[in-house]
């Protein structure tokens, strides 16, 4: 998918413009010169473009909240305008650029900035921003700014390349980049990228990006077949005798243990049925395959995690309610407490879950083609005829 840069720019880093000790230099530099008052833009216009879903709804909150602090007021006042559209991919993976560019001329706009949550690299570096000085454009790549506090970093990105264009000049992103960026040239001309400051942090921070743009959480009701089997297998554990015996026995080591194995099994299963495993070579490298599928399998872990936890409380509850506790001592021959019905919900949600790859294998609305980046950047390349 989109994680290297376009085919024109896959030679960008053979010129730097500037040495990678001077650059450490100058990205170290404070704010002193590219002030807000000496940026007014006034009257002037921003059309901002950003990818459907998550992507879209950070961008509208974000316009719709006060200004508060100094990123907020990056638009420098500027009449801003936002238009939601799927960036499209090129078919070597790639982000079309010129769509984006394309875009950017027919604006009629002083400035565009496009916000993707496709994640981008230069090389080893993963892109939070690039800047194409004579379009006037700017293109923010979500992911790399982290998995948290990311309306914060979103605005201190877009005051950031604000600057740059307003200046017509690479030192204000380099001025405003502080300790933890770089800004590097890209192509020789007038285009320049801008990255984490640490490689492998940066890196690591991307993956994470790219974990809460699948939004786990949020998933859990594409999985209603897989918890619907789960809880039908669970509740035989609130009936059968045997279940308590067995739970009672067990020490808890051993409970942990079948309750990791449950939630790795059953999100093994859902990617490999739905094929969710990206190749090094449909996503632009070993790097980068690592990256997504990382991403993939946190997302389903956290996921599926999350419905074994209601999985359990809910057999709890209903154990709590059912459940004599006379009866309960009668059939272990021993004194009962609470941690015997937490014993049982937990053997029992763990059987559950493992039958809840069964049922994702039989229920058609198992439907996760947006729940990886990988997934939903299929929809993002052109379509030939017979795809229309």
């Amino acid at each position: 998918m989109a994680s290297q840069e376009t085919s024109e720019d896959k030679h960008q880093e053979q010129s730097q413009g500037t040495a990678p000790g001077e650059q450490d230099t100058q990205n170290q530099g404070q704010v002193s010169q590219y002030s807000e008052t000496d940026l007014p833009v006034g009257d002037g216009s921003i059309v901002v473009y950003s990818d459907p879903g998550r992507t879209s709804l950070l961008v509208r909150q974000m316009l719709k909240q006060p200004p508060l602090g100094r990123n907020a007021h990056w638009a420098r006042g500027a009449e801003v305008t936002q238009e939601q559209v799927l960036i499209p991919l090129r078919e070597d993976a790639t982000l079309d650029l010129d769509a984006a560019k394309q875009w950017a001329r027919e604006a009629e706009a002083d400035m565009t900035v496009i916000i993707t949550e496709v994640p981008r690299m230069a090389g080893e570096r993963p892109k939070t921003a690039e800047l194409h000085f004579s379009d006037r454009l700017a293109i923010v790549s979500l992911p790399a700014l982290g998995p948290v506090f990311i309306m914060h970093s979103l605005r201190r990105e877009l005051y950031r390349v604000v600057t740059a264009l307003l200046n017509q000049s690479v030192d204000a992103a380099r001025e405003y980049g502080g300790y933890y960026a770089h800004v590097e040239e890209q192509k020789g001309d007038d285009t320049f990228f801008i990255s984490a400051g640490m490689l492998f942090p940066g890196r690591l921070w991307m993956t994470l990006g790219m974990v809460a743009a699948n939004e786990p959480l949020w998933s859990l009701p594409k999985l209603s077949g897989v918890f619907a089997a789960a809880a039908a297998t669970g509740a035989f554990g609130i009936f059968f005798t045997t279940i308590w015996e067995m739970a009672n026995f067990l020490p808890h080591w051993r409970l942990a243990i079948v309750s990791l194995a449950a939630v790795g099994i059953v999100s093994a299963w859902l990617i490999i049925s739905n094929r969710l495993w990206d190749r090094s070579a449909a996503v632009g490298g070993a790097r980068e395959a690592a990256m997504y599928n990382i991403s993939t399998i946190v997302s389903l872990l956290t996921s599926v995690a999350a419905l074994y936890f209601g999985l359990f409380i809910s057999i709890l509850v209903v154990g709590l309610l059912l459940i004599e506790p006379g009866f309960m001592e009668q059939i272990l021959g021993e004194g009962t407490g609470f941690m015997n019905y937490v014993e049982i919900a937990w053997l029992s949600a763990s059987l559950g879950t493992f039958a809840g790859a069964i049922g994702a294998n039989f229920d058609d609305t198992v439907e996760l083609k947006n729940l990886t980046q990988g997934s939903r950047e299929l929809q993002r390349y052109p379509k030939d005829a017979e795809q229309r």
